[in-house]
């Protein structure tokens, strides 16, 4: 399992990576890396924890808006290099999350009703073993 320090940093350079490809027209290079980061992840819910977990269900999220033709919502398909990288930034910099957008759509503790798909991997990060620093 990665540290906290490890997990933010791979986030921070996937989020960034993952940005340069949507920019470039190379939308399937979005989330491949993502399964192997989720099964390394940070898990318990510790308070640090928070922000990773919001940045990769907003990096699941991205993923599946993809996958699923960019369906019309609060995002549209050329905000999530933009968003992407300000929750990198964040990140980098290890402040909290502070697109509202994200916040609204993928910080499950704040909104306990958000979709099925981000309460699916909440649960997962939330009952593996908890994070070693």
């Amino acid at each position: 399992m990665l540290t906290y320090v490890a997990a933010r940093d791979l986030l921070v350079a996937h989020l960034r990576a993952d940005a340069r490809a949507h920019r470039a027209g190379q939308l399937d290079e979005i989330g491949r890396r993502f399964d192997r980061v989720e099964h390394q992840f940070p898990t318990g819910t510790a308070p640090e924890l928070a922000k990773l977990h919001i940045a990769l269900a907003f990096w699941d999220g991205w993923i599946d808006a993809r996958n699923n033709g960019w369906p019309r919502g609060p995002i549209a398909p050329d905000d999530w290099p933009e968003l992407a990288e300000r929750v990198a930034s964040d990140l980098a910099a290890d402040l909290d999350i502070s697109p509202v957008v994200v916040l609204a759509r993928f910080d499950l503790v704040a909104h306990p009703n958000l979709n099925e798909r981000v309460q699916t991997l909440a649960r997962r990060l939330r009952h593996r073993d908890p994070v070693e620093r």
